[in-house]
């Protein structure tokens, strides 16, 4: 399924793995977090990258701890009605301080990608022919002001907000 991130379409050497599947050797992994938490001793002495699958709704206070360890984590969008994905992303960032990628699968559509950036997401995994050339071109709609501060440097060219909610240094 392509990958776009950084602004172009990249290789995604990363494969998911069911709960019940076996875990192929020196190759980047997704997981699930009911798999990590049933296996967090055996999964931390795999010598190849691990990933995380953020299922809607999904709670992870209770690993946080753990989260630097992991250099990219999925969230997932059933349907584009739903916008769970956006939370997570924006409290993996901002409460839990995680700088990996965040990745961004399921259903959505293009008018929808501002926002994931802004909130942190900044991987989008899809097969959906749209999206992919919605990606290609590299238009989509853009919002040109907002009241909420962005994660990153996402704000739109000129942006001045004097009105707006200001983030906490």
């Amino acid at each position: 399924m392509p990958l776009w991130k950084n602004g172009t379409f990249v290789e995604d050497s990363w494969q998911f793995v069911a709960d019940d599947a076996p875990l192929p050797d020196d190759v980047a992994v997704f997981v699930t977090l009911k798999r990590w938490r049933a296996e967090r001793e055996a999964l931390s002495q795999r010598n190849a990258p691990i990933g995380l699958v953020f299922a809607p709704g999904s709670v992870w206070t209770d690993i946080a701890a753990d989260l630097p360890r992991f250099p990219a984590i999925v969230v997932e969008i059933p349907k584009y009605a739903d916008g769970r994905a956006f939370s997570m992303a924006r409290l993996l960032r901002e409460r839990d301080g995680y700088t990996g990628e965040i990745r961004a699968t399921g259903v959505y559509i293009i008018d929808q990608v501002p926002l994931m950036r802004r909130v942190g997401i900044d991987a989008f995994q899809t097969d959906n022919p749209v999206l992919i050339k919605a990606f290609e071109s590299g238009e989509w709609p853009e919002v040109p002001h907002y009241l909420q501060p962005a994660i990153g440097d996402v704000h739109a060219p000129g942006e001045s907000r004097p009105w707006a909610r200001v983030r906490k240094t």
